[in-house]
């Protein structure tokens, strides 16, 4: 009889540990999932560029000539004979995951007949909430650099961290781009970029 009743106690305490720790991880909040985006720009949707329209020699577009992989690589036209300049690609994500401090990892291949450290150029890369272009043409809040200082004609790997307060925002934006600030005339080629949200 009494094993009985100890069994009992014992099936009670196990059903209530178990409805105790099932309350437990339904109020633990869902980890993030990190998400993977990936551009070689032999798709349609693969550029969204800000430039100017070549007007005064800082264009974005794609082309077949110098690529790493695929068939197309974007190309950055640079013109920098009186400041600094930096045209970009752009993505948007809708809906981002929402945290306080989600992690964005930007990475991506430059190339360019012109190399090594005597110039002050940089691989640029932007993660926020806001379209980078809005800080009236001269963006800084959230971009990163990287000085380029790869062997001229050889595919080189750009990396950057961030996170980013996605907390109630509808969009998340990242972009890569080239920031001049030396005066020459220069043509850069970039290519496999992977965004990794999460």
């Amino acid at each position: 009889m009494l094993s009985r009743k100890l069994t009992a106690i014992a099936a009670a305490v196990v059903t209530a540990g178990a409805a105790l720790f099932a309350g437990d991880a339904a109020a633990t909040p869902a980890r993030t999932t990190a998400v993977t985006y990936t551009y070689d720009f032999d798709n349609l949707d693969d550029v969204v560029q800000h430039d100017d329209g070549g007007t005064s020699g800082y264009w974005v577009d794609k082309n077949g000539t110098v690529v790493r992989s695929g068939s197309t690589a974007a190309r950055f036209r640079i013109r920098s004979f009186n400041s600094a300049g930096k045209p970009w690609i752009q993505w948007y994500y809708s809906n981002p995951q929402q945290s306080s401090a989600l992690p964005v990892e930007i990475s991506f291949y430059v190339r360019s007949s012109s190399g090594g450290s005597a110039n002050a150029w940089n691989a640029a890369a932007y993660a926020g909430t806001a379209n980078p272009h809005s800080d009236s043409g001269s963006p800084s809040a959230g971009w990163q650099y990287q000085s380029i200082t790869h062997t001229a004609n050889t595919w080189a790997k750009y990396t950057f961290t961030t996170t980013v307060n996605t907390l109630s925002q509808s969009e998340l934006d990242v972009a890569v781009g080239i920031a001049a600030t030396w005066p020459a005339t220069r043509t850069y080629y970039v290519d496999d970029v992977v965004v990794k949200v999460g």
